[in-house]
């Protein structure tokens, strides 16, 4: 890669002139990604020759202190493997590179991209610019050139307008333009220049405005201490009057001020005796409610009592009378099952046993008993028997009385539940876990009852 490098330089006054030339000392500097791979400075006419190594993309960038940088990027990959071979070594060269301070206000972001992309051609068998990107990258430096005339042609006419005006002597028009200059383009020496010739004018200005003005002040000064004499006798009276008038008006808001105030005593003492009144008869009214509704709560009370406990009585001897039945049904049909097994004991034994020649004994005289009921020892061997002995009906009532008993507790306490009368069945599993202890059954609706009245 060559090329040279000028620097182009701006004299702005109230005019623009433009000066170029060689520029020596310029950095070029060759990177690929973060990585520096060469560097170097432009001679002394501004000349540079710098060396890309093959199969790779890079970035050349020349830079001066004060000026945009520029950027141009180099891809030396897709040289064909034969070419490569011949000791291949192309030259591209770039017609010049211009280095220029940079303005205010004007925007230079398209710099930091490369201003021309190299690459390999096939046509050909040489590097050579994409043109498309080229001519881009050229209509965008257009638009920074065009900025760039349109902000020097403002501060060069602003500058312009204040040389006029400084020869004119309007001094005013002549620094606000030179000001005004400053601030397009700060740095410039020209405005700043010309401000010192503008402070001449002004302070010369200044004196003759002075003289005028001492002059004007004094006749000033004299009409208006005529004025205020008048006006100030003019006030005098307009006071006194107005004291008078005062003093008139101020005795009669003071009459009526105090017969308000009287007025006003009267009307909050009558409401307060209203409204002491009216919460006495509040008082009494709430205190008379709250009485009746006492006493038909207390006969509320005695009637849903009185109505629970015959509900509760109602319950109980249902509850008995059910009992009584169930036990008498099942004490009926276990005497009718023990005789029955006894008839059926006997005529068999009767046709089994032969018959043996009768022969006198001597039989025991009975015990006389007591009335207490003794269990069978020998359990019976039939099925559904539910542990009733073999022996006399009348001693294994009991032991089938008591099973029954508990079914028939768990069956009225399992309707109590399904009518959700839960403190009435609560009771019949408690009675039932006596007559049975740890039964699952009743254990499991002890506690659904526990759960469902904490709900409640």
């Amino acid at each position: 890669m060559r090329s040279s490098v000028e620097l182009r330089t701006f004299k702005l006054t109230n005019k623009v002139d433009i000066s170029e030339e060689k520029l020596a000392g310029a950095t070029i500097t060759l990177s690929k990604g973060a990585t520096t791979i060469s560097q170097m400075q432009s001679d002394g006419s501004g000349d540079f020759v710098i060396d890309v190594p093959a199969n790779g993309d890079y970035i050349l960038t020349i830079s001066y202190s004060g000026c945009n940088p520029k950027k141009f990027a180099i891809s030396t990959m897709n040289v064909p493997e034969e070419l490569a071979k011949d000791n291949y070594k192309p030259t591209f060269g770039i017609e010049g590179v211009i280095m220029a301070k940079a303005f205010p206000s004007i925007n230079y972001s398209v710099l930091q991209q490369p201003l021309a992309r190299i690459v390999y051609t096939p046509n050909g068998k040489k590097f050579d610019d994409e043109e498309g990107y080229t001519n881009q990258m050229l209509a965008e430096l257009t638009k920074i050139r065009e900025a760039e005339n349109v902000l020097m042609n403002n501060f060069t006419s602003t500058n312009n307008t204040g040389d006029v005006a400084l020869s004119k002597g309007d001094c005013p028009l002549a620094k606000a333009s030179y000001e005004k200059a400053i601030t397009i383009i700060p740095g410039e020496r020209y405005p700043s220049e010309q401000l010192p010739k503008v402070g001449d004018c002004l302070k010369q200005k200044e004196l003759a405005e002075k003289k005028a003005a001492d002059e004007a002040k004094l006749a000033a000064e004299k009409l208006e201490a005529e004025r205020l004499a008048k006006e100030k006798a003019i006030q005098e009276k307009l006071e006194a009057d107005k004291l008078a008038k005062d003093k008139v008006a101020q005795e009669a808001a003071n009459k009526a001020a105090q017969a308000e105030a009287e007025k006003a005593q009267k009307a909050k003492l009558a409401a307060e005796k209203a409204e002491t009144e009216r919460l006495a008869k509040e008082k009494a009214a709430q205190e008379k409610l709250e009485t009746d509704k006492l006493a038909k709560d207390k006969i509320a009370q005695e009637a849903a009592a009185k109505a629970t406990k015959a509900e509760s009585e109602k319950a109980q001897k249902d509850k008995l009378a059910k009992e009584k039945l169930e036990a008498d049904k099942i004490a009926k049909e276990a005497s009718t099952k023990a005789a029955e097994k006894a008839a059926q004991s006997k005529v068999t034994k009767t046709k089994e046993t032969p018959k043996e020649p009768v022969k006198e004994k001597t039989t025991a005289p009975a015990k006389e008993t007591t009335g207490a009921i003794v269990p069978s020892s020998t359990s019976s061997s039939e099925p559904g028997s539910a542990g009733v002995g073999s022996g006399d009906a009348k001693y294994s009532i009991p032991q089938a009385l008591g099973a029954d008993k508990y079914k028939a507790t768990i069956k009225r306490a399992d309707e109590l539940f399904k009518m959700k009368r839960y403190s009435e069945a609560k009771p019949m599993y408690e009675e039932a876990l006596k007559q049975k202890p740890n039964d699952p059954a009743a254990t499991n609706k002890l506690a659904e009852i526990e759960k469902l009245t904490i709900k409640k």
